[in-house]
């Protein structure tokens, strides 16, 4: 398998992906081709594999602070319909798993430290208060870190102790 970057490296995150140009590796090669860059839903996923003839597609920066949006597309992609956003709990709780799971993974602060960009979009896509959210991505306890990610989805903010 191949997985082809639709962008170039001068372009960074400037500008769109070009999805027809993977096609020129598709065309090439006799092995699947995955197409990336600039996935951010299920509309996305559909003209990138119509426009690159690709087997499949690659999400990234879109996934940060959205773990599930990659099973989310995958479903509608096999199923057809729209993107279908899990619930707030759903949301929270998947948020929850994956801090966890980082900082299981990495240790208390590597862990914290690595969570922070995807934390600050948990925070951004529930509405949290600027506050709040300054809070949860500068925090160096771990736990403080849980209570705060969980009032990010409650829509009601811990403020912290003094």
């Amino acid at each position: 398998m191949a997985t082809v970057h639709a962008r170039t490296r001068t372009q960074f995150y400037d500008g769109h992906a070009d999805w027809k140009a993977a096609r020129a590796v598709v065309d090439a090669v006799d092995i699947p081709v995955v197409v990336n860059g600039d996935c951010a839903d299920a509309e996305d996923a559909r003209a990138m594999l119509r426009e690159s003839g690709a087997q499949a597609v690659m999400i990234g920066r879109a996934a940060v602070g959205m773990p599930w949006l990659v099973g989310a597309v995958s479903k509608s992609l096999s199923e057809g319909g729209p993107l279908a956003v899990p619930s707030v709990e759903a949301r929270r709780e998947a948020a929850l798993e994956h801090l966890e799971w980082l900082i299981g993974k990495l240790g208390p602060q590597a862990g914290l430290r690595h969570a922070r960009k995807h934390l600050a979009t948990y925070g951004e896509a529930a509405g949290a208060p600027a506050d709040l959210r300054r809070e949860l991505v500068t925090t160096d306890n771990p736990r403080r870190a849980f209570e705060l990610l969980a009032c990010v989805f409650d829509c009601e903010p811990v403020r912290a102790a003094a």
